[in-house]
């Protein structure tokens, strides 16, 4: 019999270890973010807070690119724009563009990115550390079980917007943006104020609790109207304002550049309207456009008639109707008077 017992009390400590090694491989390895990536990619689809957070990481790290490039900007020439602005490409333009892509395309395989700048460099490799962030209160509001499709989804990016304030020193309006739109809608919006520190994001499921504190002035009826242009790109609609009968004398036109920057003024209640006439690449706008979009105020970004934009993989990646934003539903009205000057 003492064979026997030993025998039974191997085979018993046998199938504890192997139970052991189940909870083990459960509970660190199948529930962890990591494999939890790897299983989503397999099926294939990718969390959102997951998703979110790597925006953000990316957003920030081309940011950092952009600050140390500042005091060498290496500028070439792309060509000009419709308006005859000179088109230059900075150091801080490929360096952002690259540790942005890359890091997205590493931490989250199989994901369709389309970029401002098409540069890439295979031996920049840096995965970002999502999983350290995932427990951060600053994304709370974010629920932890959505899980989308990554046929459905691409993420648009701005490695520099305002690359020509940049060149001529003007930081304040320099922004580095991320977005992902599924089925060509805009769902994940970051934008990113390098010099400043500062980053905003906003969700189809949750929002920055940073933005709730924005936009919260009471206004008074005779308050000038404040429309916000482009003081490089903005074609003719300065002397078009003007010239329209149906908008307030007490008219304010505020120049400014990058469609982050003039977006954040909305958001932050220094401006009322966003106006663009001119051609503009949906990478300059679909990250704003979320962030207006889903607002604590319920904003709007559409073209000069009111259609909602397709930021689709396969769509046109410029936008040729022009923009019209605001991020108070008040206004929305301003948009008909805006784009009809004569009532028609």
């Amino acid at each position: 019999m003492w064979p026997y017992n030993i025998h039974i009390r191997s085979r018993t400590l046998f199938y504890l270890g192997l139970l052991a090694l189940v909870i083990f491989f459960w509970h660190f390895i199948l529930r962890s973010d990591d494999f939890r990536m790897i299983r989503a990619n397999q099926l294939p689809y990718v969390d959102f807070k997951h998703l979110l957070i790597a925006c953000v990481l990316a957003a920030e790290k081309g940011g950092l690119e952009v600050v140390k490039s500042a005091s060498n900007f290496n500028i070439s020439l792309k060509g000009k724009t419709r308006e005859g602005v000179d088109d230059v490409l900075t150091d801080g333009d490929k360096r952002s563009n690259v540790i942005m892509v890359n890091s997205l395309l590493y931490t989250i395989p199989g994901i369709k990115v389309i970029s401002e700048e098409n540069l890439q460099n295979d031996d920049i490799i840096e995965l970002l550390n999502v999983e350290k962030h995932l427990k951060s209160t600053e994304y709370s509001a974010i629920p932890d079980d959505i899980q989308l499709n990554l046929d459905d989804l691409v993420i648009w990016i701005d490695p520099l917007d305002a690359t020509k304030e940049y060149s001529e020193g003007l930081t304040e309006f320099v922004t580095t943006m991320v977005c992902v739109a599924r089925n060509g809608e805009p769902i994940i919006g970051v934008i990113h104020q390098p010099f400043e520190s500062k980053t905003y994001w906003t969700s189809k499921f949750g929002i920055d609790k940073k933005l709730l504190n924005f936009g919260s002035i009471d206004h008074q009826t005779n308050q000038s109207l404040r429309i916000i242009i482009s003081r490089s790109h903005s074609g003719n609609v300065k002397n078009w304002l003007q010239k329209n009968p149906r908008l307030p004398k007490n008219l304010t036109i505020i120049e400014a550049a990058g469609s982050g920057y003039k977006t954040l003024q909305l958001l932050k209640d220094n401006a009322d309207i966003y106006l663009h006439q001119t051609y503009i690449k949906k990478w300059d706008i679909c990250a704003p456009n979320v962030l207006l979009r889903y607002s604590s105020k319920g904003g709007v970004m559409t073209t000069l008639n009111g259609v909602e934009i397709d930021y689709g993989f396969q769509t046109d990646v410029l936008n040729r109707d022009g923009i019209f934003a605001t991020n108070r539903p008040d206004l929305i009205h301003w948009r008909d008077i805006i784009n009809n000057p004569m009532g028609h």
